[in-house]
């Protein structure tokens, strides 16, 4: 049975509304990076500086696939490559300010439509849909790093 009252239709129709805002405050990433460039900062400007080889498993791409896209990252100011202070011959790639502000900037922008929508509910709704909104999440379990990072997700 699928109508207003059914929990599948509205879990659907809600994900599809989170998935609109998530877009959206990707949109001003999108205009000077590529969404898999997007992955590689999300991944580093959370997690601080990884090792490159790392980065491409974690990514499930070819190291000289990923090594073009940090190529273009560190082109745009994004990223830079240092060395592993631990092991001189490992290369890290690393968040600049710059790049850790998009990220930033791209999470704040997400959190004030989130905002924005629950604001138009009343008080005792707006408890409500958090409620239900943790118990789905829980029910969900947390997505793996990989997984969002596919799409550009910080955690």
């Amino acid at each position: 049975m699928s109508g207003p009252q059914d929990p599948v239709d509205g879990a659907v129709r809600a994900t599809r509304a989170l998935v609109g805002i998530a877009v959206r405050s990707l949109s001003a990433a999108l205009e000077v990076m590529t969404l898999p460039q997007y992955r590689v900062l999300v991944l580093v400007a959370t997690r601080g500086p990884q090792r490159s080889g790392d980065l491409a498993v974690e990514l499930g791409v070819h190291p000289s696939t990923l090594t073009r896209t940090v190529d273009r990252l560190v082109g745009g100011g994004w990223v830079r490559r240092t060395s592993n202070p631990a092991n001189r011959r490992e290369v890290l790639v690393e968040a600049t300010g710059t790049g850790r502000e998009l990220v930033e900037d791209v999470t704040a922008h997400r959190r004030r439509e989130v905002a924005t929508v629950l604001e138009r509910l009343a008080p005792d709704e707006r408890a409500r849909v958090g409620e239900g909104l943790a118990l789905f999440a829980g029910a969900a379990g947390d997505p793996g790093a990989g997984e969002l990072s596919r799409l550009g997700v910080e955690r």
